[in-house]
């Protein structure tokens, strides 16, 4: 079940690694970018194997100002935010940021040429979050059905704050596992729990 979600961070990262102006339609957006991203990542794959932190720069650079990561920590926390002093959360804010970083680096390279579907454009209307559905296809493997939870901020641009691989929300997962450290030891030791894991990343299985 790990490598399932692992693999549909890969492919989350791969997807909003925008090269242009993004498409005001969040399933073209999704499915354009994607496409012209694994070209890129198969091109690269040589500097890639030969440089790790090429991926921390790629993600750094192209990735993180697609999602929005204030956005994705506060649903992490869920109500347990409003106790939070607000001078905490800014460092929460910053260190989930970094956490994802190391956590889409690591994801990263478990890039292995997958091929993914994308379910074709639906009507949005005035909707301010969306879920664009994806098939990740791997030969000789099952099918991996996932899902990307965007939102469309109040600059009008989509988001990118979870995914649900196979039933199982990031962000959910995120907010059962910090939920019970927030309330035993409270958001600094949440805050040390990223900063141990972002500097340990577990190894990606090849």
């Amino acid at each position: 079940m790990f490598k399932s979600i692992k693999l549909a961070i890969f492919v989350l990262t791969m997807s909003f690694n925008a090269l242009g102006k993004p498409s005001e339609d969040p399933y073209i957006f999704v499915k354009d970018v994607a496409t012209a991203t694994f070209a890129k990542m198969k091109q690269d794959q040589t500097l890639i194997e030969s440089n790790p932190d090429t991926l921390k720069k790629i993600v750094e650079q192209q990735l993180l100002p697609h999602v929005d990561h204030v956005y994705a920590a506060l649903s992490v926390l869920g109500t347990q935010a409003k106790d939070i002093p607000r001078e905490k959360l800014i460092v929460y804010f910053e260190e989930f940021r970094v956490y994802l970083l190391s956590t889409y680096s690591n994801a990263l390279s478990s890039y292995k040429n997958q091929n993914v579907e994308f379910e074709p454009s639906r009507p949005t209307e005035n909707k301010k979050t969306v879920p664009v559905k994806a098939i990740i296809k791997e030969s000789g493997k099952p099918d991996i059905s996932i899902t990307f939870q965007v939102r469309r901020n109040k600059e009008g641009e989509w988001k990118a704050y979870d995914l649900i691989a196979e039933g199982i929300s990031l962000v959910q997962s995120k907010r059962a596992e910090f939920a019970p450290i927030v309330r035993q030891q409270g958001i600094d030791a949440v805050i040390d729990f990223m900063r141990v894991k972002s500097t340990h990343p577990p190894k990606s299985d090849k």
